[in-house]
């Protein structure tokens, strides 16, 4: 007899440390020596970057560094693509860790505070003043491929990431052959699924072997924390 699963109940394994607080949480974890990241983000969809004042950020009580694209721009390598589509025309534009002449979305990273406490980054970003220059945008993803779209990435024209086809069998005759044909736009809403927990992440860096030990207690063995990691 198989298992049923449509339909069906079926218990969430996490669920029992979380409520009851046997969890651990990127916040539970106190290293040696640790330090806190804030990142400075976007309010606006599409906009240049004029200048970013951050000398009152650097002076601020408890701040070790503030960097901007400028500073992480040929030293950062560009976040790659999470995926490819095969035989397709897909353009991977360069997706820099913080922007440095243009923000492209809200929420687009300009920079990060590095501090000795989670609210001394935090409060550190009040003291940064970007400067700049809105451009027009679009959020409709259909009229954003039109002429005289606002264009996100020179190197996608009319701001198409890619054009696929997937088809199998002889789709024209099918269409020819049958005695009623329905034409329909049909626009699907963004999707992209999440964890329930916003992303941090803790690390430790280990100066005497130039390396990133491998951090087996840790929850994720990368570098960044702090945005906000507890709900």
């Amino acid at each position: 007899m198989t298992t049923r699963i449509f339909g069906s109940g079926i218990r969430r394994r996490e669920d029992p440390r979380l409520i009851t607080g046997q969890a651990n949480y990127t916040d539970d974890i106190k290293l040696t020596g640790m330090v806190h990241a804030a990142i400075l983000r976007s309010p606006h969809a599409h906009a240049k970057i004029i200048s970013v004042d951050v000398a009152a950020a650097k002076t601020a009580p408890g701040v070790l560094g503030v960097y901007t694209g400028a500073d992480t721009d040929g030293v950062l390598n560009p976040i790659p693509c999470a995926w490819l589509v095969p035989d397709s025309d897909v353009k991977a534009v360069p997706y820099p860790a913080m922007a440095k002449d243009v923000v492209r979305y809200v929420g687009d990273a300009v920079a990060v505070v590095v501090a000795e406490t989670r609210a001394q980054a935090e409060d550190a970003l009040e003291a940064i003043n970007v400067n700049y220059e809105t451009l027009s945008a679009s959020v409709n993803p259909e009229l954003a491929t039109h002429d005289g779209a606002a264009q996100l990435h020179e190197d996608a024209p009319n701001n198409q990431a890619f054009h696929w086809v997937v088809a199998g069998g002889d789709a024209d005759a099918a269409f020819e052959s049958a005695e009623v044909v329905v034409r329909d736009t049909i626009i699907q809403q963004r999707l992209i699924p999440n964890a329930m927990e916003p992303w941090s992440a803790v690390a430790s860096y280990s100066s005497a072997m130039e390396h990133h030990p491998e951090p087996a207690h840790l929850p994720v063995p990368l570098f960044l924390g702090h945005e906000y990691s507890r709900a």
